[in-house]
């Protein structure tokens, strides 16, 4: 509820909170009033396919945001693919942080993808390949700990 009122509100640090899908849904419907939102953490917070797909269709609504950190949550390919969706309208996104979910290979081929489409050289891909993309995607899944 509070968020609903910040629409000023820069940075959002809720890493170890264990908000889980249901608590990504609340919080997609809040920051859909963040236009000004440029860092978003939400890692380690049991989020899963249903949680980041809710907050991919918040994303279209915070296109200033430069940092996107999900990484340790229970996101696969749905959630993954759903995102790279999103990614279209994030023009300034130049941080994304994806690793230790469940990504396969169907949401890797994805965000490989996607990054291929956006202008900025990173390094960060799992074999080491630099893509031009305006993301760092550390791409690492739970069958690699």
């Amino acid at each position: 509820g509070a968020l609903i009122l910040c629409n000023q509100i820069q940075e959002l640090d809720l890493d170890y909170n264990n908000i889980g899908d249901i608590g990504a849904v609340a919080l997609s419907e809040a920051l859909r009033n963040c236009p000004s939102l440029f860092r978003l953490n939400v890692g380690e917070n049991s989020i899963g396919d249903k949680g980041a797909t809710a907050l991919s269709g918040a994303l279209i609504h915070c296109n200033q945001i430069r940092t996107l950190y999900l990484g340790s949550n229970n996101i696969s390919d749905i959630g993954s693919v759903a995102l790279c969706e999103a990614l279209r309208n994030c023009p300034r996104l130049h941080d994304l942080r994806i690793h230790w979910n469940y990504i396969g290979d169907r949401g890797k081929a994805a965000l490989t993808e996607a990054a291929k489409t956006l202008s900025v050289d990173v390094r960060g891909l799992e074999d080491g390949e630099q893509y031009p993309s305006s993301l760092m995607l550390l791409l690492q899944s739970h069958s690699s700990h």
